[in-house]
């Protein structure tokens, strides 16, 4: 049997940022590889049916939609994790997922185009594209209460982190 009590601890630091890089490597990896499997030229001849959807557009869609995904989901940890602090994360908190959103909203648009743009006519692309400018207008409008709400919160904790520093 080992000793499990010789081994090295992790450090509470070392715990926090742990998580954050592990979801920033897969992001960036979903990220490489729809780009990288989407340029092959297999996937660039290689329709689906009718659609005239490309196996290129499907991995990209795929990388990059799970990239999305995992960046919300890394937005919901952060907000979690910094609520739970006690310096300017706490206040910071009410801002991360605003702010992710205004990311998201935008970037889905182009992702879910990959597979949508061949099957919609001119008509159902501009509400498709409207929905998604009322979409990214409404987490702008977030982002802006939020910041709004949790500023001086968040100005006296980097007071506070400044004074702490002298």
């Amino acid at each position: 049997m080992r000793d499990h009590t010789s081994a090295p601890k992790e450090t509470d630091m070392e715990k926090n940022n742990t998580w954050m890089i592990r979801y920033l490597l897969v992001i960036v990896l979903a990220l490489i590889l729809g780009a990288a499997i989407g340029e092959l030229s297999l996937f660039e001849k290689s329709t689906l049916g009718s659609t005239k959807l490309t196996a290129a557009n499907l991995a990209r869609f795929l990388g990059y939609g799970s990239a999305l995904v995992l960046l919300w989901l890394l937005a919901q940890r952060a907000a979690i994790e910094f609520s739970k602090a006690a310096d300017w994360k706490k206040p910071a908190s009410h801002l991360i997922l605003p702010l992710a959103t205004v990311i998201i909203v935008p970037a889905a648009h182009q992702i879910l185009l990959l597979l949508l743009s061949r099957l919609m006519g001119s008509g159902l692309r501009k509400v498709y594209d409207w929905i998604f400018i009322l979409g990214t207008t409404a987490a702008a409008i977030w982002l802006t209460v939020m910041l709004f709400q949790h500023v001086e919160a968040l100005m006296q904790a980097s007071r506070n982190n400044a004074k702490s520093k002298d």
